[in-house]
């Protein structure tokens, strides 16, 4: 049987970091890539501000390809949401079927994901 693919929310802190080693661990889905939403205009992580150099290159050590979502600065929430839904149809076509986030224990972040992804699949 094979699992289903997914990919991970990759904000390039621990909390991801984390969350892809628990899901290696576990099993229960094969994550095939990293999102990572991006500030466009500085070149950054735009949860973090991590320069994209040292986010590829932490896509590269997991040996994981990373799916960036460039934003524009600045962005507007209909704009992210945009993006974001032109990023879930394209990994839906691609076989993807979940996306796993490692901060979903707080509780109104996991509420506006788990309500801006309903309808993506």
């Amino acid at each position: 049987m094979t699992r289903p693919q997914a990919l991970l929310s990759w904000s390039s802190g621990k909390d991801a970091a984390w969350a892809l080693q628990v899901l290696r661990q576990v099993g229960e889905v094969e994550v095939v890539g990293l999102l990572t939403a991006t500030n466009a205009t500085f070149e950054r992580v735009a949860m973090h501000g991590v320069q994209e150099a040292l986010l590829e290159a932490q896509a590269e050590a997991v040996g994981l390809p990373l799916w960036k979502v460039p934003l524009p600065w600045p962005c507007s929430n209909e704009a992210y949401r945009a993006r974001m839904a032109q990023v879930c149809s394209e990994a839906v076509a691609q076989g993807i079927e979940a996306m796993a986030f490692g901060d979903l224990f707080l509780e109104d972040i996991r509420e506006y994901r788990v309500q801006n992804l309903a309808g993506t699949a």
